[in-house]
């Protein structure tokens, strides 16, 4: 199996948060290079958002 190494990467917007997204992988060497879908980007993305935003709860009486 290939290592993978991250080309490329996107922040968190969040102020002091370190997480990255991962937007291209190296897959063994340079010159094989490993795209992340926008579907797979998004996904990722939005999980980690909820991590900073969560939903206040809602109490019906």
């Amino acid at each position: 199996m290939a290592e993978r190494r991250v080309k490329a990467y996107k922040t968190c917007p969040i102020e002091d948060c370190d997480w990255q997204l991962v937007t291209e992988w190296f897959d063994g060497s340079p010159d094989k290079v490993l795209h992340v879908s926008q579907a797979d980007q998004e996904r990722a993305a939005g999980l980690h958002m909820q991590k900073h935003y969560k939903p206040e709860r809602t109490y019906f009486t």
